[in-house]
């Protein structure tokens, strides 16, 4: 049988998709390629989103908690070393780390208005780093 998605199930991965373009696209402005080992790439498709924080807290679509990395970095940050993972935010963000840190761990559950304005964010940024 197959699983039919919810209205709201199918607006998060909505977000996820713009929120993953947006990342990517922005590390391609930023430094041509992984943010982290400075990789160059041809196509924003060639990197991954990286998590700073699990996808599951409340910084899920915050542009500022995600790196565009290339598989390789992805892969260490995630599994090999959680220290450099914390360094790659703390150089990205710098003093904002921390407060995003802190934002990161509070509970909170986004209602349906949460998700529209989210959604409608992250369409607003992706026109900028498109340049439209």
């Amino acid at each position: 049988m197959k699983h039919i998605k919810s209205d709201r199930q199918k607006q998060i991965d909505r977000l996820d998709a713009l929120y993953r373009e947006l990342i990517r696209r922005r590390a391609m402005l930023r430094v041509g390629g992984c943010e982290r080992c400075l990789a160059p790439k041809i196509s924003y498709k060639q990197l991954d989103t990286a998590h700073l924080f699990g996808r599951g807290q409340t910084v899920r679509w915050d542009p500022r908690a995600s790196a565009g990395l290339c598989g390789g970095c992805h892969r260490y940050i995630d599994t090999k070393d959680q220290e450099a993972k914390r360094q790659l935010g703390i150089k990205l963000l710098g003093e904002d780390y921390e407060r995003l840190y802190v934002l990161a761990h509070m509970t909170s559950k986004q209602s349906a208005i949460d998700l529209t304005l989210t959604e409608i964010y992250l369409k607003t940024l992706l026109k900028e780093v498109n340049g439209r």
